[in-house]
């Protein structure tokens, strides 16, 4: 039990000991130096210097001197480029600027291996106070002088503020009595003194003062009037001005505890219209005693307005007084200055020829009506009678039912006219004009575009026609729904108007068709329609595909186009998305016109998957999935194939058979046909014709018409003579060129001559020349004679008209051309009688075998 004792007396006897002999020795270090902080509160940004000295006994004692101090601030040990020292004792420090909220500054002596403090000291930071300024000062009730100040920048110390008020001998004069002190609570920033008379002359001034110093404001001179806040006036009657319809006369009144002449003070009126927010204010001089009535004039009729005041002494320090209580009163009734917005709907005429026009008008406002409006009056009025019949099917339409009224018209033209009334008299009359039945409208607008001015409005602009009778406009619009009908909307506006931003009943992601008309004199135009969203969203709802038509490599689809109600925008395009299974996805895009699709090119007996994405300006909605089977290959092809190989084999063969007695089916299918010089008319038929060309010398090109046939004996003289018709020799109906028809191996050689740019023609026009084709068997020749060979061309025309257009060789072609030029020259290269294959006989113009067919002429 002794033993337990003792180890536990050792357990807790030893710590205390070693805590004892820790303080001791740092109580021995702080009593062996001291530590002076110069300024002990620091200035914002000012440099503060400190010094900690040791005992010199202490120093020799424990072997310490100023070079073994180190400087700490805030637990950070300052540079040691900033430390100093005076002698071996002094070790001094200075700090170039500390933060606002002060900080903490140590020294240390390093003994034995460590840092052992020595001093520490907390460095405030703050400013002596700056000059403060008196704002104003005030006095209720006659009572107490209230004065407010400015204490201008924060000192980071406790501030004291005193206020003086002296009263003088004069203003701004020497002391009358000794001043009126008052020492404002900690924070505060004004301060009362018991000033009675408020009739004399004062010197004001505040006193701020701290540790680090004081400031005292400017003197401010002030007369105890000025300082007063008066009681607020008394409104009490507000009343109609006889005479005035206009006009409201305000009557009101002052206490006179605190005022004895009106005309000492400023007074404020201010006056609102029942319903608005903003005040409208007037000023008002007294120049007498007494208040005199305040009178409101141009103001709206029939209107409750409100009325309160206030007043101030008149002096630049004085206060307005709390506003007084407050007078209501309305204008009196005056008749309607604005006639209503008027129009109407037409329907068609009936099985009697009456029609049911249905007049719509807008209720006036409130500035406008100038009163209750009691009712509207309608009248008509028939073209070339002046005088105007009250219709009553209108009369006494209330203001509180619907603003429309439906009557039966003729199908004549006439005028209709609106007005509404009150107690004090009826409005101008609205008019618009009802076109008789049949009558063509007038012209409409030529451009008009509605686009969104926000999500709850449109923006609709137009360009007006271009004639001075024009009156006005009509807008129209509602929604275009398959669910609701069209509520519909209108607003008129004047002549001058170009656009307008129509906002009543806009929604958003909703379609509008928005018509406007033409006001010709009062008589309405035909509308323009557009249509138009405020704002556009993705549809609601996806297209739902439909095969129509399926078959092994591809299928037909369609769909139906979404609802009005669900597109919320204008639908763009459709997208189709297709995908066999284990397959690549891919997708077909059709404009939002649409709505079938013809997919090619997939596989058979195969399932797919389909479905339709249907997008606006906004975003796509995706319809359902479907999945469509294309059909199975049965083989059918695998017997089409060689089918169709076998008959193309079988053409071919019949093909060469063909070719191969070609001279027998010739005969067979094409007989030989008579020759007509064997006739009795080839006995008196002349053997030659001279065609003579050689006069002609116009630098225009003719086209010479030959048009010789002999369908009947007796008729030869007749065809040769038609080159002299005068239609056929005309330049000018001719045409460009000389061209002769000439016939060999049943080939055409026309010979073309043009003294400009020559040219062969391929297609038969319509003229007389240009009738027809060469039939007959040979023409040998033609005659003329030329000063000089021109540029020719010699087109081979094969009777085949399917054939092209052969061209001869070039020595081919000079010889015939110099043989058909000169028919007396001879070819010295030529040796035989016997004319080379292919060419034109060089003979003069014979024209033989005339019977064995006929000549027209060749327009090429």
């Amino acid at each position: 039990m002794v033993s337990v004792q003792k180890h536990w007396e050792r357990g807790w006897l030893y710590p205390l000991l070693w805590l004892a002999l820790k303080a001791g020795a740092e109580s021995s270090w702080q009593d062996c130096s001291t530590l002076t902080v110069r300024p002990p509160v620091a200035r914002p940004g000012s440099a503060v210097s400190a010094s900690c000295v040791l005992s010199p006994a202490c120093a020799r004692e424990r072997g310490v001197n100023a070079a073994d101090v180190a400087w700490r601030l805030d637990g950070e040990e300052v540079p040691r480029d900033q430390y100093g020292s005076i002698g071996s004792t002094v070790s001094t420090v200075t700090l170039p600027a500390l933060p606002l909220a002060g900080a903490n500054l140590s020294c240390h002596a390093r003994y034995g291996g460590s840092d052992t403090l020595l001093q520490s000291r907390e460095i405030r930071v703050a400013s002596p106070p700056a000059q403060p300024k008196i704002l104003s000062c005030i006095s209720i009730h006659l009572a107490n002088l209230s004065c407010s100040w400015d204490p201008g920048p924060e000192t980071l110390l406790r501030t004291s503020f005193t206020l003086s008020v002296m009263e003088v001998m004069r203003r701004c004069g020497s002391k009358f009595k000794d001043p009126l002190e008052c020492r404002a609570a900690p924070g505060a920033k004004s301060c009362p003194v018991p000033a009675k008379n408020l009739y004399a002359s004062y010197n004001v001034t505040v006193r701020a003062e701290n540790e680090l110093g004081s400031q005292t404001s400017p003197v401010l001179c002030l007369y105890g009037m000025d300082a007063v806040k008066l009681s607020p006036p008394r409104v009490v009657s507000v009343s109609a001005v006889a005479g005035r319809e206009d006009c409201l006369a305000v009557i009101w009144d002052l206490h006179y505890s605190e005022i004895y002449d009106a005309s000492s003070a400023l007074y404020e009126l201010q006056y609102r219209a029942r319903g608005e927010k903003l005040w409208k204010q007037s000023l008002i001089d007294v120049r007498e005693a007494s208040p005199v009535p305040v009178r409101l004039c141009d103001l709206p009729a029939f209107t409750e307005y409100t009325f309160r005041l206030r007043s101030r002494y008149k002096s630049d320090m004085s206060h307005w007084s709390e506003w007084s209580n407050k007078g209501e009163a309305r204008t009196p009734e005056r008749a309607p200055s604005k006639e209503p917005q008027l129009w109407r709907r037409i329907e068609p005429l009936d099985s009697e020829g009456e029609r049911l026009v249905t007049l719509l008008w807008k209720p006036l406002q409130r500035h406008e009506a100038n009163g209750r409006i009691l009712g509207y009056r309608v009248f008509r009025q028939h073209p070339g009678t002046p005088e105007k019949t009250e219709l009553s099917e209108c009369g006494g339409t209330t203001p509180l039912a619907s603003p429309e009224c439906s009557v039966l018209l003729s199908a004549e033209r006439c005028v209709l006219s609106l007005s509404a009334y009150s107690s004090a008299g009826q409005s101008p009359q609205a008019s618009i004009a009802i076109s008789a039945a049949g009558q063509a409208a007038l012209p409409g607008l030529s451009t008009l575009a509605a686009s969104p001015a926000d999500d709850h409005s449109l923006l609709v602009q137009w360009k007006p026609p271009e004639r001075p009778s024009v009156s006005g406009f009509i807008l129209e619009w509602c929604v275009l729904s398959e669910r609701e009908g069209c509520v519909l909307h209108w607003h008129r506006l004047p002549r001058h108007s170009r656009d307008k931003v129509i906002s009543e009943s806009i929604e958003p992601e909703r379609l509008y068709r928005v018509s406007a008309y033409v006001l010709d004199e009062g008589e309405a135009g035909d509308p323009v329609s557009v249509q138009a969203y405020s704002r556009q969203g993705a549809p609601s709802r996806g297209p739902l595909l439909r095969p129509k038509t399926t078959w092994k490599t591809g299928l037909q689809l369609e769909w139906d186009p979404i609802p009005l109600d669900d597109r919320r925008g204008f639908i763009q395009n459709y997208t189709i998305f297709y995908q066999s299974e284990g397959g690549v996805s891919d997708f077909v895009v059709v404009n939002g016109s649409v709505h079938q699709l013809r997919l090619d090119g997939l596989s058979s007996d195969q399932e797919y998957k389909l479905h339709a994405v249907a997008s606006t300006d906004q975003g796509g909605t995706a319809g359902p999935d479907i999945y469509v089977q294309t059909l199975r290959d049965d083989g059918t092809m695998l017997l089409v194939i060689p089918l169709s190989a076998l008959l193309t084999l079988i053409s071919i063969i019949m093909l060469l058979a063909c070719v191969q007695q070609r001279q027998a089916i010739k005969k067979r299918f094409f007989p030989t046909i008579p020759d007509a010089a064997d006739s009795s008319l080839a006995n008196w038929m002349p053997k030659k014709i001279w065609m003579d060309f050689r006069d002609y010398q116009d630098d225009r090109c003719l086209k010479a018409q030959v048009d010789i046939a002999a369908p009947r004996p007796g008729t030869v003289q007749e065809t040769l003579s038609t080159l002299s018709r005068p239609e056929c020799q005309d330049p000018a109906s001719l045409g460009g060129g000389v061209t002769i028809p000439i016939q060999t191996y049943c080939t055409a050689a026309i010979l073309q001559h043009c003294t400009g740019e020559d040219y062969v023609r391929e297609t038969p026009g319509r003229s007389c020349a240009e009738q027809g084709s060469v039939e007959y068997s040979t023409v040998m020749g033609i005659a003329g004679g030329y000063t000089q060979i021109p540029q020719a061309k010699l087109a081979l025309l094969p009777c085949n008209p399917d054939l092209r257009v052969q061209t001869p060789s070039q020595d081919l072609f000079n010889k015939t051309y110099q043989s058909l030029l000169y028919p007396d020259m001879k070819d010295p290269d030529q040796g035989t009688e016997e004319e080379e294959e292919g060419s034109i006989s060089t003979s003069p113009l014979l024209l033989e075998q005339l019977m064995q067919g006929r000549a027209q002429n060749s327009g090429l």
